[in-house]
């Protein structure tokens, strides 16, 4: 594959991922107040309730997805081996997707004796219903996950973003129709499921009709398991663990609280998928590159430069958004869906800003992996989110949701420190000129910007005019001032690049 059309795939995707996000934001922000108005607080407490028992289902891949990435990209230019080893995997994962349907069933028989103390009888059952629901879609999803990985390590970054992005506006369409027309939450759940799945069925008409791959199933042999299950065991340890991190603290709450408060904890970490899916834009398609570069044999100097390279656009793009919201974002949570969210904020907070340190060094993951060193990593982000337990469940008694939020926000923190060590003493980076240069500039601009945005703030009206008009406000100076006072020229040179293709995106 020629470089300069792997780099034009890598940007198109890129600006088309960040697209996709923006989607998804305005769609977040349109729908979610039809959602919690139709469903009630309750209903909606239940439906993202529903979301956080999901996670575990997804877990059932087992971490193996990014081991058949790694396959594949090694494989690139074998098709007969690619297509034996998908033919394989999807063998694999069909018993895979088994065990998410018993998973989920299991899941509904759990729903009364786990919430049924804190929840209606009949919010129960239509809790249960609804992971059974979900359950399907979730199994017929990740049994065709390697369609997807092989999708990903061929950098067809176009077609999945932009299938994303139509099913995003779809879901949202149907869903709008549906609660209009008398829908509940089941019906809301199924109209997701059957998205998902027909996100799926396309993947595998591409991967035939595009990737010329052929698509067959078979069992895989022992060597081939041992394979995939040794890269991909720290990777499932360390996907257990972050589900623990972001998806127990609303079942705790639903178990302890009731459903009307995970509604609140949920708003308040609505925004975290969307920073997490800012910062992953720009690594998911730099992954195939990073791998190559490890197997290249590159040193620690060269992966601590790669790493802050992506980190500082990372963070230029994260402490804009996190510096609006620290400003604006109690003032928009209360036009947005009443003073009853108003405590969201402060989770919102909480979370965010260790979780921005967390995500502008994302990159370390795909090192650790092709490194050998994820079982390290799983070991620290475990013992984190167990820890994380009996500190949420602690400061519940004594914050409430927002008790919640600082424990996980601790964790992260601790976390991310503890991972950082691991990568200077095992890796050789240098983890001190990481972080110097990655904050270099951004850092204390944001620090600046965002204290006197607090200070103008208390003088700006009331009404959505005036939040809109001070956040484009806000964004446009700060976002001039990281080009201009921050970024270095090849850096601008990468974000002209960008949003030349973000425009197109968009036309």
């Amino acid at each position: 594959m020629a470089i300069g059309h792997s780099m034009s795939k890598r940007v198109s995707g890129a600006a088309l991922s960040y697209l996709l996000i923006f989607v998804k934001l305005v769609v977040t922000l349109f729908f979610t107040p039809i959602l919690v108005s139709s469903l009630g607080v309750d209903g909606y407490g239940l439906y993202t309730l529903v979301g956080a028992l999901a996670a575990y289902l997804y877990i059932l891949d087992f971490g193996m997805n990014d081991s058949v990435l790694r396959f594949f990209v090694a494989h690139e230019n074998e098709p007969v081996e690619r297509d034996a080893f998908l033919a394989k995997m999807l063998g694999l994962y069909s018993g895979v997707g088994v065990l998410v349907l018993l998973g989920a069933y299991t899941m509904s028989l759990l729903a009364e004796p786990v919430f049924g103390s804190s929840n209606t009888p009949e919010q129960v059952e239509t809790l249960s219903a609804m992971i059974i629901i979900t359950g399907i879609g979730a199994a017929s999803i990740v049994a065709l996950n390697p369609i997807g990985a092989l999708l990903s390590a061929t950098e067809s970054f176009v077609f999945l973003r932009s299938m994303e992005i139509a099913a995003t506006v779809l879901a949202a369409l149907v869903m709008v129709l549906v609660l209009r027309t008398g829908g509940d939450a089941v019906d809301v759940v199924m109209v997701s499921a059957a998205l998902a799945i027909v996100q799926a069925v396309l993947r595998i008409f591409y991967a035939v009709f595009v990737l010329h791959a052929q698509i067959r199933f078979a069992l895989p042999d022992r060597e081939t398991l041992g394979r995939v299950g040794g890269y991909a065991a720290p990777i499932f340890v360390v996907m257990i663990a972050e589900t623990l991190f972001w998806k127990l603290d609303s079942i705790l709450i639903g178990a302890v609280l009731g459903s009307a408060p995970v509604a609140i904890f949920s708003i308040g970490v609505t925004f975290n998928k969307y920073f997490g899916s800012f910062a992953a834009a720009l690594s998911r398609v730099m992954t195939p590159e990073i791998i190559r570069q490890i197997d290249r044999g590159a040193d620690a100097t060269v992966l601590t430069d790669l790493m802050i390279r992506i980190s500082r656009i990372q963070a230029m793009f994260l402490l804009v958004i996190l510096s609006a919201l620290a400003i604006l974002g109690q003032r928009f949570l209360v036009l947005w869906l009443g003073p009853e969210f108003a405590p969201a904020y402060w989770v919102m907070l909480a979370i965010l800003i260790p979780y921005t340190l967390e995500l502008s060094g994302n990159t370390r993951n795909i090192i650790l992996q092709v490194k050998g060193l994820y079982w390290q990593r799983s070991a620290i982000t475990m013992t984190m989110a167990l820890l994380n337990i009996p500190l949420t469940l602690a400061l519940l008694q004594i914050w409430g949701v927002v008790g919640a939020a600082i424990s996980t926000g601790i964790a992260v923190f601790v976390g991310y420190v503890l991972i950082a060590l691991l990568l200077k003493l095992r890796v050789g980076m240098e983890i001190g000129r990481y972080w110097l240069e990655t904050a270099r500039g951004i850092l204390p601009l944001a620090v600046v910007v965002t204290a006197l945005g607090l200070l103008a703030e208390r003088y700006l009206p009331s009404g959505w005019k005036a939040l809109l008009l001070g956040g484009l406000v806000h964004l446009t100076v700060f976002g001039l001032a990281i080009y201009w006072l921050a970024a270095s020229p090849d850096e601008r040179v990468l974000i002209d690049r960008f949003l030349r293709r973000f425009r197109r995106t968009r036309t």
